[in-house]
């Protein structure tokens, strides 16, 4: 059996600790982390918003219906036995979750009432907008 040899770059000395590392590195390391977003979603406007909030519904809506809601990925198995009982488990299950689904499609339906509100909105401050640009460039008469 071999003893190490003490000065050996390979094994730490007793009572040594690492060196803290560089204040800088450990900056850009932070920024690159929370620069990453890996959640994110593209910017989108009221229309877009509105359009998946409509199609957030829909399936809300089917999925409400259904046995087995379309695309579940935690019911995909790799052998058909497994599959199986990952519906048949499911749809044990599936009177408690069919609810949630009505309750989501209801609270995305006042969402997209909101999101249209909002557009109404939007375009009336638009025409003020236009119409403030006017009487400031000497337009005339806002009527």
């Amino acid at each position: 059996m071999t003893t190490p040899d003490p000065g050996d770059d390979a094994t730490p000395e007793a009572g040594t600790e690492p060196e803290p590392e560089d204040e800088g590195y450990l900056s850009l390391v932070r920024h690159l982390y929370w620069s990453q977003e890996a959640g994110a979603r593209p910017q989108a406007g009221t229309r877009q918003v509105r359009e998946q909030m409509l199609e957030f519904v829909a399936k809300m809506r089917t999925d409400e219906r259904a046995a087995t809601p379309l695309g579940e990925p935690h019911l995909a198995a790799p052998t058909p036995l497994r599959r199986k009982v990952k519906y048949a488990m499911f749809r044990g299950g599936r009177f408690a979750t069919r609810r949630y689904d009505r309750l989501l499609g209801d609270a995305m339906d006042l969402s997209v009432a909101l999101s249209e509100r909002v557009l109404e909105l939007e375009h009336q401050v638009e025409e003020l907008q236009q119409q403030v640009g006017d009487l400031r460039h000497g337009g005339g008469d806002p009527q």
